[in-house]
Parts: C-alpha cells; structure tokens; sequence
C-alpha cells in the first residue's frame, strides 16, 4: 500500500501535436503552486489511434504515473478506459460533455456517437460505472435514460450540475477516469470547440470540477478533449487554448493537495455507525485528513472490490440518513449496482 503522503507523479501527453503543443504555451507560464509534485512532460504520441496508446497508459498506471492527456478528438477517452479494462479492474469513469457519445444498444455506434461504447458494451471487463455530468436535454436522446437506469449509471444534466457543485465531488471521487471535452463549456468560455449550443460549463466552474478530479485519491487518469478551431478567429482560438490550460492547472493543484486517505489507507478513519429505516444499518467512515466520507455498501465483504464497496458520500448524505431516514438517489443507485 502506498504512503499516505506519497504524492503521484504526474506525465503530460499531447494526442496531436499541434493542439497539444498551443496548451503548452500557456500552461507553462502559469505560477507553480504544487509543492511535491513531480511533472514530466512526456511530448506528444508517435501515432494516434487507441492500440498505440493503451499500452503506453497501461505502463504509466503500472508504474504509479498519473496521465494528462490533450488531444482534439475523444476517441482518446476509449483509450484511457482500455488502459484499465486490460487491468480487468472493476472501472468508473466520470465524463462532463453537453452530449453522450453512447450508442442506446450494442453494434449501433457511428461517427458522432459511441465513443464510450468500447467501454459500456464491452464484453470482458466492462466498465463498473459511468457518471455523466453537465448533458443538456436538447442533446441527447432520451433512450439513453433506460440505458442508464438499467445499469445503475448516474447522469446529472447541465442544470443539475450547475446547482451546486460541490455535490458533484462525491461522484467525481468515484471514478478512475475522468474526462473533461470542451463541448462541456459554454461557447463564450470556449468558442473554439465542438457544437453550436450556447449553454455550459464557465471555466471557473470548470476548473472546480478539474480540481475535485485532481485531489480524489483514486483518480488515475485525466483527459481533456474537444478543441476544434474551425473557421474560428485567431482570438477565439488563443482563449480556448488557455481555458484547457486553466483546466489543466487545476487539476494539477488538485492533485498536489491528495491527502493521501482512501484508497491509498484506511488508517485514521472514524467510523460511525447508523441504524436507519432504509436499510438495517449502514457504517459511515470519515477522514481526518481531509475530512471527506465514505459509505460501505451492506453487502458481505467477499462481494466486489474492495474500493467499490466504500461508496464517497458527504457530510449532508450521512445527516440525511441518520437525521431523516431518508437514502440519497446517489447512494441507492450505488448500492443496486451489487
């Protein structure tokens, strides 16, 4: 088991150079603020296309090395997933876009939809959970909405997300994968990206996400997709390319403030133990470190992986159980995942 102060190493990869490369140049004059983090630039990929990079992922998550990656084109994403799914570990990915690039069935994906295919449909290993964040009604269709109750996916329109996002961390502490694709962002925030929909994410929200990302002690892989220039002015590519270089450095700041508590250890934390009306009793954990919480699933413990049955939660999600009665939606779709 690793240190609990052991902060990870961390390696920038662009997927194409020339979008890569523009973020660079803005990300490199941002002040460091990340004492003890180590960053390694590691360029840009010889070749693009997901069985060239799965098993170069797959040796930095060997290795206990974070990837950045940046890149235009989202089909990155499948190779970020894959990396794990070869691992065959029980994977949650978090994804913020306006759309779902998810085909509603098997054997039905095309150009502009099923880039999470590969991981949802796959048959060895498919993905253990999938979190949505920031979709927009208009955008998506609705048979996806049975998909995601099928499996037990969470999926938190634009609106939601908006509302408070701090009830996003729990969900984004969830997840080995996270993905942020500028589509996510408003077109103002982020005129050079893909889509003609004026509604998102600001970058400040944006960058609390990439934050949230970042200082989850089990997040093992970032993503920043979606930059498309197009016909866009000079100007308008310029703010884009730093808005992905803002997301980025706060990742990186969220990264360098890990506390080092679950999964790394579960030394130090309080445990708290609730009869409720929902369930026979349920048994919170609390860090001292960072003052975040868990929630163990009721289920023996030979069920799943160990991490998968410490469901994070919030300080709110407990008071409503032992004060209320009341389980969460977030936390029953957890638990009918077993």
């Amino acid at each position: 088991m690793a240190s609990p102060d052991a902060t990870p190493r961390v390696a920038l990869l662009g997927w194409d150079a020339a979008t890569a490369d523009a973020v660079r140049e803005h990300l490199y004059p941002l002040a460091w603020d990340f004492d003890g983090l180590t960053l390694s630039d590691l360029g840009n990929f010889r070749k693009q296309t997901v069985n060239f990079a799965v098993p170069l992922l797959k040796e930095l998550h060997g290795a206990g090395i974070l990837p950045v990656l940046v890149g235009r084109h989202p089909t990155l994403l499948t190779a970020q997933y894959l990396a794990f799914g070869e691992l065959n570990r029980q994977v949650g990915i978090c994804v913020a876009d306006s759309d779902m690039h998810l085909s509603d069935s098997p054997g039905t994906s095309t150009e502009s939809a099923g880039n999470l295919d590969a991981a949802i449909y796959r048959d060895r290993s498919p993905v253990y959970h999938l979190a949505h964040l920031g979709s927009q009604r208009q955008l998506v269709g609705p048979r996806l909405d049975a998909l995601f109750l099928r499996r037990h996916f969470e999926r938190y329109t634009l609106g939601q997300s908006r509302g408070k996002l701090s009830d996003l961390e729990p969900t984004i502490r969830d997840a080995d994968v996270f993905a942020f694709d500028l589509a996510a962002l408003a077109a103002g925030e982020a005129p050079a990206r893909r889509g003609f929909h004026p509604s998102g994410f600001s970058v400040q929200e944006a960058g609390q996400l990439a934050f949230y990302a970042g200082s989850s002690d089990r997040l093992s892989s970032f993503g920043l997709y979606g930059y498309e220039p197009g016909n866009c002015s000079h100007h308008e590519q310029k703010v884009t390319q730093a808005a992905q270089a803002q997301l980025i450095w706060y990742f990186l700041y969220g990264v360098s403030q890990r506390k080092g508590d679950f999964p790394v250890t579960t030394a130090g934390l309080h445990e708290y133990v609730v009869d409720s009306k929902v369930t026979d009793r349920l048994t919170f954990w609390r860090s001292d470190r960072s003052n975040r919480w868990w929630v163990q699933v009721p289920v023996p413990d030979e069920e799943g992986e160990e991490r998968n049955r410490l469901v994070s939660c919030s300080y709110e999600d407990y008071l409503q159980i032992s004060q209320e009665g009341k389980l969460p939606d977030r936390l029953r779709i957890a638990f009918s995942r077993y």
